[in-house]
């Protein structure tokens, strides 16, 4: 998978659009830390968006995945410092990495579902 890091200005545009095109589609949200291991925080949810606030250097990203209030998981990345997308080595498959100021990484890996196959890759409502 090839890599290209944002540089920050580009953060909130490039979210933004990226939220629009990939809405919807199953995420595995990671997130790795040498203190904590490395912890799935949710798998097989739809996207609901990525954003920044860069505004007063604050430099925080916001990931919400799951549109039901029984399978929603928003993630706050406080003081994020980089972040790489990584392209698809087969289409429709894309990942975004976000590493904060702590050393911690987040990362988003997308699976696009077919509209047909959508309602078996969610999870049932229990």
């Amino acid at each position: 998978m090839l890599s290209r890091e944002l540089p920050r200005e580009e953060w909130i545009e490039v979210f933004d659009d990226f939220s629009k095109k990939h809405q919807r589609w199953v995420v595995t949200l990671e997130v790795l830390g040498s203190d904590l291991g490395d912890q799935e925080e949710a798998d097989g949810l739809p996207l609901v968006g990525i954003s920044a606030d860069v505004k007063d250097r604050e430099n925080r990203i916001v990931i919400m995945v799951g549109d039901r209030p029984d399978a929603h998981v928003q993630r706050i990345i406080e003081k994020a410092k980089r972040v790489w997308i990584k392209q698809p080595e087969e289409e429709a498959h894309e990942a975004i990495e976000v590493e904060s100021e702590d050393g911690t990484t987040t990362l988003v890996r997308f699976r696009h579902i077919l509209p047909e196959e959508g309602e078996r890759q969610l999870p049932d409502v229990a």
